[in-house]
């Protein structure tokens, strides 16, 4: 019986046996690793055979397991014979000779995340899909972390634990704004593709301009050549390189090794841009991956710069948006920086610590592009204040393609209109703080124009304060304390002095206030484009309509300073505007000029005319118009022919709606005119209405000292004095030797 037992059992055993070795046999071949799927990248590497070397580096390093298991990586494998020409370059004996830190930078500098075939290397990696031929870089393995600096508080040195900013100060939101926890700023590696390169406009100059000793082939990386492309493994790609590529160092830590430009970097890059910030969650990882407890500070760039310059992770607006874009730094060498400053930037100063901080930060943003800036365009990008690069390649006497951006040393200075327009004459005195403030505010991109020839009238801060002006910069508060000792407020005065700034500022393309001290003239004020009010000199005594209203002409003191895109005055008052109405501006003029007082009666006596408040039905406040004022001839000749009655007071209402249309017809809307020559203007819409409820058109014929106008009836009726003008609340007004009919 047992032996039947012992047989039996034995049958169910072979039985189970052949059972489950079927079975396993099945799982196998479903689930076991398939035999034509790639051996991963440490493995591949040995089965290539070129790479013994690199494999080496990698135990050293500790990646051997990170690149034998599962994952998605590139790897740009530097051969055999690229090793022994670093070995032989850096005088290391033999791979064995390696420490473990320079192993460890070269494997992970390597080391790309995600896998990339040459068919999606130039591709950047959108969080909306991937962009064909927009990427040059990619984030690697490798970051600095923290690291012991000496650096310089309240004047004594000392030493502390660093971490770089990963953000650029750019906004704020969830605390500190220049670090992020956890982001480990890793590095980027820059390679140069044809694919890149053509949608780019680029060619193989661009990349070897930074590397003159290597020839560019359709797929560089660093300064080395891919040689075999495309090495497929189970874990990612292999891309072999002929050069072994250390990381780079970012932009701020060049400058900090760099020497020739360290006026820049200790005068006024640190001293007034960088501040160590104490971090408790960046000390909370320090202690957790050293496991020594100790104060961390991030070093970080003020945000009144376009970029922190070492953020290694580009505007961060989206995950990867390093894979499309870096920084350019242009920075002029000590010998050229030095004079420069000296004779520039601190011509009404004494020395740097005076410079207002907002200009030294204008200088420096004059040197930084949120945009990898490549050889070739130079004159295609712009930096914030949207000035191209003003260098020829021969200007570039230092060139590095470094982790986060380009560098170029400079043997010139930018060539910025901040300091090289009639802007610099404001921007570096500090007497002219106030009318900075106000330009920077709104008309900037006026007279930074090195395109157009401007004439700028100065008034200093002192002559602000005289008139009344204040500014408490504390609270961002302008007042004004006029005339009449009313204290007016900031919603009133910031506009009035944007008004009064806008008068002060003259296009003039043919220099025609060059001679205003022994000349007369008039011109219109502002850019052409967005016209401004009129003024009007006579042998040194200048006028705007509330000069003129107040009988304070405004004076030229001291001589005139340049810049390549016009002169300054320096003035001592301001060029005041009116706040006259129609009815006072006219009860002016017919004062001092009778021959225009009937045209002055009937308007007062008419339907249009507010005795209340002096003012006109049909002209705005805030808008600009031309009054033509028929003088007493005209107005008598128009009474002959009908068009108006003999009284200016009349009791008929049809006669009261002549008096009433006659008025109309002589006020153009929307339009300064004097005989300035400007013949854009061909025509300008009167007041008056047809039966159809369509506006009267009123043809104008302007050239210089004879302006025209021309009515319905071709009538051309000549202005009778083209060499002044009567000027007013954004009104000009003349004395017309004729009617419009």
């Amino acid at each position: 019986m047992f032996m039947l037992f012992n047989k039996y059992s034995l049958c169910w055993l072979l039985l189970f046996l052949t059972i489950s070795s079927c079975r396993k046999a099945a799982f196998d071949e479903f689930y076991g690793r398939p035999d034509w799927l790639e051996s991963a990248i440490y493995s591949k590497l040995q089965e290539e055979g070129r790479f013994s070397m690199i494999l080496k580096l990698i135990d050293k390093a500790g990646y051997q397991e990170t690149l034998n298991q599962a994952g998605y990586w590139t790897f740009f494998a530097p051969n055999d014979d690229a090793v022994k020409r670093f070995l032989e370059e850096q005088n290391i004996s033999d791979i064995d000779a390696v420490s473990a830190d320079i192993a460890e930078k070269i494997v992970r500098n390597a080391l790309v995340y995600n896998a990339f075939k040459t068919d999606r290397i130039s591709d950047y990696q959108s969080s909306l899909g991937w962009v064909e031929g927009m990427s040059f870089r990619r984030r690697t393995a490798y970051y600095d972390g923290f690291q012991k600096e000496n650096v310089k508080i309240n004047g004594v040195e000392q030493e502390l634990i660093v971490a770089a900013s990963n953000r650029n100060n750019m906004t704020v939101s969830f605390g500190t704004p220049y670090y992020v926890d956890g982001d480990n700023n890793n590095k980027y590696v820059t390679y140069f593709h044809s694919k890149y390169a053509a949608l780019n406009n680029l060619t193989a100059s661009d990349y070897t301009f930074f590397h003159p000793n290597v020839n560019w082939t359709d797929f560089n990386f660093m300064g080395s050549k891919v040689v075999k492309a495309n090495i497929i493994a189970e874990n990612g790609i292999i891309h072999e390189v002929d050069a072994v590529n250390l990381p780079q160092l970012s932009l701020d830590q060049y400058i900090a090794q760099n020497d020739d430009y360290s006026f820049f970097r200790d005068s006024i890059l640190n001293p007034y841009f960088v501040t160590y910030q104490p971090n408790a969650e960046a000390s909370k990882t320090y202690e957790y991956r050293t496991g020594q407890a100790a104060q961390v500070y991030i070093k970080a760039y003020d945000p009144m710069l376009t970029f922190s310059p070492n953020n290694e992770n580009y505007l961060k607006m989206e995950d990867n948006d390093g894979q499309m874009d870096a920084y350019t730094l242009f920075i002029p060498k000590n010998e050229v920086l030095i004079p420069w400053v000296r004779n520039v930037l601190l011509e009404h100063y004494k020395a740097l610590g005076n410079v207002p901080k907002t200009v030294l930060a204008d200088l420096v943003n004059t040197m930084l592009w949120q945009n990898a800036v490549w050889p070739s365009q130079f004159g295609l990008k712009t930096n914030i204040h949207e000035e191209e690069a003003t260098f020829e390649l021969s200007d570039i006497a230092d060139k590095q393609m470094l982790s986060n951006g380009f560098f170029y040393g400079t043997s010139k200075m930018q060539e910025s209109n901040l300091f090289s327009t009639v802007y610099k004459h404001v921007i570096l005195d500090p007497d002219y703080s106030l009318m900075l403030m106000l330009l920077n505010k709104e008309y900037k991109r006026f007279v930074t124009n090195p395109n157009k020839q401007y004439t700028v009238f100065l008034f200093s801060d002192r002559l602000l304060q005289q008139l009344g002006y204040a500014y408490n910069d504390r609270i961002n508060d302008w007042s004004w304390r006029d005339r009449n000792n009313n204290v007016i407020g900031h919603s009133i005065t910031e506009p009035r002095l944007q008004r009064i700034l806008y008068t002060h500022i003259v296009e003039t393309p043919n220099d025609e206030l060059a001679n205003i001290g022994t000349t007369s003239g008039y011109i219109q004020t502002g850019d052409n484009v967005l016209p401004g009010e009129y003024i009007k000199w006579s042998n040194g005594n200048i006028y705007a309509s509330g000069n003129e209203f107040l009988g304070q002409a405004v004076h030229v003191v001291g001589s005139a300073k340049f810049g390549n895109n016009g002169r300054i005055y320096y003035v001592d008052n301001l060029l005041e505007f009116s706040s006259e109405t129609v009815g006072q501006a006219l009860t002016r003029i017919a004062t001092s000029n009778t021959d225009v007082s009937r045209f002055r009666d009937y308007v007062f006596n008419s339907r249009l005319y507010r005795a209340a408040d002096l003012t006109l039905n049909g002209i705005a406040t805030g808008s600009s118009y031309t009054i033509l004022m028929p003088n007493n001839d005209a107005i008598q000749q128009a009474i002959d022919d009908g068009v108006l009655p003999a009284s200016h007071t009349p009791g008929d209402l049809a006669d009261q709606v002549k008096v009433e249309q006659f008025v109309q017809h002589h006020i153009l809307t929307n339009v300064n005119l004097a005989p300035d020559g400007n013949q854009d203007i061909i025509s300008a819409i009167s007041l008056l209405k047809d039966a159809n409820d369509q506006s009267i058109i009123v043809g104008v014929a302007n050239a210089v000292n004879n302006l025209r106008f021309i009515d319905s009836s071709n009538r051309t009726i000549p202005v009778v004095n083209n060499t002044n003008l009567y000027i007013s609340n954004r009104i000009v007004l003349h004395e017309l030797n004729g009617y419009l009919n």
